[in-house]
């Protein structure tokens, strides 16, 4: 029984009192998933001063909680006077705390940042803490809203929200950090005499089309164009046509008896007494590119198109007489100008023309003869490169159907709606979100009486056994009446069946509480029968040890030592063939299974399906390139989804290897603690210990990192020294280590060229291939 000490603190006192007229039969605790947090009882009036100062609002002390009174009933009768109090936890004092302050607006929210917006710097001693991992989610216009708004607020943003404070430190739970299996039961005429159950199959879901979401894709891409008219060519002056040329006005070298400098003439002018006329037409098609005046050249203008370079110039005696603008677009024999000087000079060249201009006495086929090009119709239908830019909306991944096939062979097909959300551009994240929206079992709710009046853990998972009906499942613990003080009184227990999500996260325990299944047989083979006290002692020790990851050796049996080759593994080593690695002393496989979340190892799949059919031991490992502590989960979830998606019911990983041998979140080195520590804490969330999590860090970047080496279950570290393929001519890290990777050269039976190795493994990284 528990011991009878409940404390009273009167409103605006400091002094606490400890209260001894209550009937403790009447004592109770009330809790209940996001609702109710409560305890209630009757005091009786034995004649102290104290009974008179009972009133609302004064604080009761039970378990290291606060309370505080709401409500009372007052009885008199018979001569006796009575109160029935009900106190609610102190948390709830939320409701007399006002933000009257507003982020206007729809924003994007973790439940951290509410928390912060509300609580910092709040007067009323409220503290906040958030246990677990959330999505960020957008919100309108918070504020204006009381504290107890702000729970609602969170618990109907997030569905896997939990609220369960410790006094005035505010915590939310993810319902899959929460809940826990602890090994317990509810065994039906064993420890629960009476039990209440509705089992309803209409909320089953065991399959939903998971929609890719769309996004908008440039492409560029180069294209061939034929230039529009390039075969055609026509005279400045067409009513004359051809027409007659002196010797001087004609392209080339040495025209008209070489008075030009170098002898070269760089086009053909047209005079206006063998081409009479003003009227200028263009000789080829294009767009007006330059307009302008030059030294020697005067007024002039540049018609580019078709690959060519056209200037008509010495023709305007003023801007004014060029009815074309930069941009304008010209076709053959449209009328670009007016000449009103003695001759129309014409240059041809496909090069740039302020390059081109440099060189017009120079004859080396930057110029190109205009009379040739107008009578030949140029060189034919001319083409040139253009990039061309796409724009067009495709899916991150196709539709895809995801289902549970062992819930289906039992119940049937239970389909929901189509699910889509932007914030997955992975398949596999995406999967690992739906089923997360599964329901695999029918809903089992109800109530149960404990055949005891212990008090229940919060969050606490327990396998339910009804043997006459064959009924065996899991159920959460999502409320409870407690009587402390009445052992005659049993504990009433409200049940709810798992989600997915918990089934997930309770998976290793699971897997755990086999392993202790077998070890235990063993054991009792080992140990001297008839003992029995021994017996039990050896055993809870034992049980004790895995259940909190010591992973103690099995009782009196030694384990071997002997350590091969340690090699890791990636889609650099091509094609492997395992079971000749395994054959060659290889005594762990570390086997790569992305570079971020962008790059998913093109041979892991095959690896870890091969390494576990050849009989090897593995780990896996991830290399760490996130830019923010949110891309860093977002990695550690894919790290572990796409594992999973192998291996899951299978062997799994000696442990989960973090690479991080390079400066990444955003080249900012001193958040690379952040990151890694997010990453270890995503996967702690699906599962992965801290005793199963190994970081493998550069040598060289090891101080800089600053990386929190006391948690994780073993440091890899990389010296090379020679790079040999030896460990006799490698360099010891410089830094403790648990593994040195000594050479990436090295070589096993099995695998073409070299391979990555390692040695010198400490005890505790022993342990860990030892214990797996």
């Amino acid at each position: 029984m528990n011991e009878r000490i409940v404390k009273f603190k009167p409103r605006n006192q400091d002094k606490v009192f400890i209260l001894n007229n209550i009937l403790w039969n009447s004592f109770n605790i009330q809790w209940a998933e996001n609702d109710t947090n409560q305890l209630s009882f009757t005091v009786y009036d034995d004649g102290s001063d104290l009974f008179k100062v009972i009133a609302v609002e004064a604080s009761v002390f039970f378990d290291d909680q606060e309370y505080v009174i709401k409500t009372l009933a007052v009885d008199y009768a018979a001569g006796v006077s009575t109160i029935q109090i009900t106190a609610t936890h102190v948390s709830n004092e939320l409701a007399n705390f006002w933000k009257y302050e507003v982020n206007s607006g729809e924003k994007t929210y973790t439940v951290n940042d509410v928390l912060a917006f509300y609580l910092d710097r709040n007067k009323n001693g409220f503290s906040y803490q958030v246990i677990g991992n959330f999505d960020k989610q957008q919100i309108t216009d918070l504020g204006n809203t009381n504290g107890k708004d702000m729970i609602s607020k969170i618990l109907s943003t997030w569905e896997n929200a939990i609220f369960y404070p410790d006094n005035r430190n505010i915590r939310i739970y993810n319902k899959k950090d929460f809940y826990q299996n602890k090994g317990k039961r509810l065994d039906y005429l064993h420890n629960t005499s009476e039990i209440q159950l509705n089992i309803d199959s209409t909320g089953i879901i065991n399959k939903i089309r998971a929609i890719g979401t769309e996004h908008e894709v440039t492409t560029t891409k180069e294209i061939t164009v034929t230039d529009s008219n390039g075969d055609s060519w026509g005279w400045p002056f067409p009513d004359v046509g051809e027409g007659n040329f002196m010797g001087g006005q004609l392209f080339g070298v040495n025209a008209g008896g070489g008075f030009r400098p170098n002898g070269f003439h760089d086009g053909l002018d047209f005079g206006s007494v063998d081409h009479p006329g003003s009227a200028v037409h263009a000789i080829h098609s294009g767009k007006v590119t330059i307009k302008s005046y030059m030294g020697g050249l005067g007024n002039y203008v540049v018609i580019s198109g078709g690959g060519y370079n056209v200037v008509y110039q010495e023709a305007f005696s003023s801007a004014g007489k060029i009815t074309v603008n930069v941009g304008d677009t010209v076709k053959t024999g449209d009328v670009i100008g007016y000449r009103d000087t003695d001759h129309l000079h014409v240059g041809v060249t496909r090069q740039d023309f302020n390059v081109a201009v440099g060189k017009s006495f120079t004859n080396d086929g930057t110029w190109l003869n205009p009379l040739d090009l107008i009578k030949s119709g140029g060189t034919g239908p001319t083409t040139h490169t253009e990039t061309e830019e796409e724009t067009h909306t495709e899916k991150y991944f196709d539709d895809f159907m995801v289902e549970d096939k062992e819930s289906i062979a039992k119940w049937g097909e239970h389909p929901a709606a189509d699910m889509s959300d932007d914030r997955f551009h992975d398949k596999n994240a995406m999967e690992a979100y739906v089923r997360s929206k599964f329901q695999l079992e029918p809903l089992i709710s109800g109530t149960a009486n404990e055949s005891s009046n212990i008090k229940p853990d919060t969050g606490e998972i327990r396998r339910l056994e009804v043997k006459t009906v064959k009924l065996v499942t899991e159920v959460m613990i999502v409320g409870f009446t407690w009587y402390p003080f009445d052992p005659t009184q049993q504990t009433q227990l409200t049940l709810n069946n798992l989600p997915y999500s918990i089934l997930r996260n309770n998976t290793n325990i699971l897997q755990k509480m086999n392993e202790i299944s077998t070890s235990v047989t063993k054991t009792i083979t080992k140990l001297n029968g008839g003992n029995t006290q021994e017996l039990e002692e050896k055993l809870k020790e034992y049980i004790d040890n895995k259940l909190n990851n010591t992973t103690p050796t099995t009782p009196d049996i030694p384990k071997p030592q002997h350590i091969g080759k340690i090699i890791d593994v990636s889609e650099w080593q091509g094609v492997i063939d395992w079971p000749s690695v395994i054959a060659d002393d290889v005594t762990l496989s570390i086997i790569r299974v992305q570079h971020g979340s962008a790059h998913q190892d093109l041979k892991y799949m095959e690896n870890l399906q091969q390494c576990i059919s050849a009989g090897g031991k593995y780990a896996v490992y991830a290399y760490f390139a996130a830019t923010s502590t949110s891309d860093a989960q977002q990695e550690a979830r894919d790290f572990y989804n796409r594992t999973q998606k192998v291996v899951a019911g299978k062997q799994q990983p000696i442990f989960y290897a973090i690479d991080v041998e390079s400066i990444e979140m955003s080249g900012d080195i001193t958040q690379m603690r952040a990151g890694v520590e997010a990453y270890m804490s995503q996967l702690n969330a699906l599962g992965v210990p801290d005793n199963k999590i190994v970081l493998y860090i550069a040598n060289h970047l090891y101080d800089k990192f600053n990386l929190n080496v006391a948690r994780p279950g073993a440091i890899w570290i990389p010296s090379y020294g020679q790079n040999d393929g030896t460990l006799a001519n490698s360099l010891k890290p410089t830094h403790p280590y648990d593994l040195h990777q000594y050479t990436s050269k090295g070589s096993v039976n099995g695998i073409t060229g070299n391979v990555d190795m390692s040695a010198e493994p400490s005890e505790r990284f022993k342990e860990l291939i030892f214990s797996a």
